[in-house]
């Protein structure tokens, strides 16, 4: 009798900038166990350091746990990485089954953005202000994603001629449709929407059937699960401690730590995370807001 598999996928968990201490990720994996997961995955944005933060970490779990540990980088794993360590973890393949799980990081050529598109002030802005100046990448954005595209199509081809794989999942960490994007009249928001991904993932997945679902993160904004052209996307990233559903909980327990510009994520959890009371909280109920960033699959 075949083993069951049951996958758990978690993006944006930012280890370092979350600031979880042993025991937080403690709680993690005792509700990876109490939920019988036998595989984990992180879409990426795992933290700031991959070499010394994330790389440990994932040796940590799989000292401790028997859980099987793959990943796929979002653009706060690629800082001081060069393209060949990029690449190393790209396009990776798991077989659950005759399901083909597939992972590959991703990137943007700004067409998730509304209107006309100036490519000279966007890349002019990304090097002056955006987190991914701090990138080296071999080539520009567009060119970046085109080649992206042009290898993941070619996986996607050998697993679709491949008579024993009847259905493939797909992990990645950028935005692959634009339903998803930020809809904001405030052109300083909107223009982060041409570094979220690519319209030209989706235009790639819909041309193979067997494609059923795809994951992925990196917006920082969990969304109403949505099946596009039969494609079922799922994005709910963890993201950082101040956008957390567990703030909004915690405000109710606690209203007078609520602020005139509540709706001022930053300044809202500024003014209660070093209170004795978010803490005690954050211990208390940082499960529930794990289990909210979870996308399983049981095969």
């Amino acid at each position: 009798m075949t083993k069951q598999r049951k996958l758990a996928i978690i993006s944006d968990f930012h280890l370092d900038s979350n600031a979880f201490s042993t025991d937080e990720l403690q709680i993690f994996v005792d509700l990876l166990m109490e939920l019988n997961i036998t595989d984990l995955h992180f879409a990426g944005d795992i933290s700031n350091d991959f070499w010394k933060i994330s790389e440990p970490f994932f040796t940590q779990i799989k000292t401790l746990t028997p859980l099987s540990v793959t990943f796929n980088l979002g653009n706060h794993d690629m800082v001081g990485l060069n393209e060949d360590e990029i690449a190393q973890s790209n396009f990776q393949v798991t077989y659950f089954a005759d399901t083909a799980f597939v992972s590959f990081h991703g990137w943007y050529d700004y067409s998730l953005m509304d209107g006309a598109i100036d490519p000279a002030k966007i890349l002019a802005f990304k090097n002056a202000f955006y987190f991914d100046r701090k990138i080296k990448r071999a080539f520009d954005d567009v060119t970046t994603t085109q080649n992206e595209l042009s290898e993941l199509e070619n996986l996607l081809t050998k697993l679709s001629e491949n008579p024993s794989v009847k259905k493939i999942v797909v992990s990645t960490h950028f935005v692959p449709h634009q339903q998803f994007i930020i809809n904001s009249r405030y052109e300083k928001f909107a223009r982060f929407n041409a570094y979220l991904g690519s319209q030209h993932f989706h235009e790639l997945f819909v041309q193979f059937p067997k494609i059923t679902d795809v994951v992925f993160g990196h917006l920082h904004q969990r969304r109403k699960e949505m099946t596009i052209d039969g494609i079922h996307y799922q994005s709910k990233p963890l993201g950082y401690a101040y956008e957390w559903q567990l703030i909004s909980d915690f405000l109710l327990t606690y209203p007078h730590f609520q602020i005139k510009e509540n709706w001022h994520l930053r300044k809202r959890y500024n003014n209660l995370r070093q209170s004795n009371e978010w803490q005690n909280f954050r211990q208390k109920h940082l499960a529930e807001e794990f289990r909210r960033a979870l996308v399983i699959f049981e095969f």
